[in-house]
């Protein structure tokens, strides 16, 4: 199982725990948050970037989402996937994420750039210049 399979994993075991602890109830915003921290805590030997990652998931398809409640999608966690992949150097699984999201993520990866290891900025700004984000 790699990274992002496990990611994926530990979000349905997540959202089933919400469930559970909250009598069967489901808040999806709030699981969404929850996600965001699990994100950022398995990717934290990268710094800040993968909570970058997550905020811009949040604000652009969850808080916009018409059906909030209910998130994540399908669609909106292979997004998050894709994100895993690229921060893993990876484009497989990435085909999902459109030009805006490219450029906006090169930028928040161009903004810490000086706070990524060097060998983890160089994988990410090569799938950059592949998707001619920059």
């Amino acid at each position: 199982m790699d990274n992002t399979q496990k990611l994926l994993s530990d979000i349905d075991r997540l959202k089933k725990q919400y469930r559970a602890e909250h009598n069967n109830a489901y808040d999806g915003e709030a699981v969404c948050k929850k996600i965001n921290n699990l994100f950022a805590n398995n990717n934290r030997f990268l710094g800040d970037i993968a909570a970058l990652f997550t905020d811009y998931w949040f604000n652009t398809y969850i808080a916009t989402s018409p059906d909030i409640k209910n998130e994540p999608t399908a669609e909106n966690l292979d997004r998050l996937a894709a994100m895993q992949s690229l921060l893993e150097g990876e484009t497989e699984g990435t085909d999902c994420l459109t030009d805006s999201d490219w450029h906006e993520l090169c930028e928040l990866v161009n903004e810490d750039a000086a706070e990524l290891p060097l060998d983890a900025l160089n994988n990410m700004m090569a799938i950059f210049v592949d998707k001619q984000s920059l």
